[in-house]
């Protein structure tokens, strides 16, 4: 019964961003564009070095990097945070909790919907792209589907982050500049912009401590081979520990948010 109402929610959702598909349309021209401009900075980098290898990394590999960290931003990517603030901020959170869906699952409902959608409108012309211009090449069986699995737990995780984020918002009136850092801090963080390897030993360790390095640099390098078998699976165990971490903070968070919520009459 409560499965055909996320049902329901998902497909009111995905009814909503038929609606922004410009926005969509707009991404597909610029995602492109963007790895067109990450070919030509890195082949005249690679050209002017002897070996061809940069980091563990040759030109192809680099490519096939930058073109999975953009498939992955594609795929994890979220406004649960803003929209969850603005609903707190507004007093639009008291109707939604009259529903006889839990807040968190509208949330998680509604941006399963979104990124379903994204991947039809995003992910898999970027695909696409890829293995015409930059010849795209799958390395394994196992590491595919290695990949998709981490990728899927990503996704959890990056949503857990950004609800826990939107929380904030039963102390904090804005959060917005809180979340534009924090989303920039993640994204330099996990690897979006280059390779943590290229940061030094000692920022490369310390980021494995980190969630971060678990929504883009480590899926990214199970993709490219870099990671065995064995390795790859307790990469996603640790995913599965931050997803669960998350999720008790995020509990605390609301049960402490809601007291306050109530005293104030919101």
């Amino acid at each position: 019964m409560h499965l055909k109402k996320y049902i329901a929610i998902g497909q009111a959702m995905f009814k909503t961003v038929l609606i922004y598909r410009f926005d969509f349309m707009f991404s597909i021209i610029i995602s492109p564009m963007t790895l067109i401009l990450y070919y030509f900075i890195w082949e005249s980098i690679f050209r002017n070095n002897q070996t061809g290898i940069i980091n563990g990394y040759t030109f192809p590999d680099m490519m096939t990097y930058y073109v999975l960290s953009m498939i992955i931003g594609h795929f994890i990517w979220n406004m649960v945070g803003n929209d969850l603030s603005e609903k707190i901020t507004y007093g639009e959170l008291s109707q939604d909790l009259l529903k006889p869906v839990s807040i968190f699952s509208m949330f998680l409902a509604n941006t399963i919907a979104q990124r379903l959608f994204a991947v039809i409108a995003e992910v898999i012309p970027v695909f696409i792209i890829s293995f015409i211009i930059f010849r795209l090449k799958f390395i394994s069986a196992s590491a595919t589907l290695l990949f998709f699995a981490s990728l899927l737990l990503a996704f959890f995780l990056n949503f857990l982050i950004s609800y826990a984020i939107g929380l904030l918002s039963f102390w904090m009136h804005k959060v917005e500049s809180i979340q534009w850092l924090f989303s920039l801090f993640i994204r330099f963080l996990s690897g979006e912009f280059i390779p943590l390897t290229f940061f030094g030993s000692s920022l490369f360790t310390v980021s494995k401590f980190l969630p971060f390095y678990y929504l883009r640099f480590g899926i990214i390098e199970i993709f490219l081979g870099k990671t065995g078998i064995v390795d790859s699976l307790k990469f996603m165990a640790i995913q599965s520990v931050w997803i669960i971490f998350f999720y008790i903070i995020i509990k605390i968070i609301w049960h402490h948010g809601m007291k306050k919520f109530g005293a104030t009459g919101g």
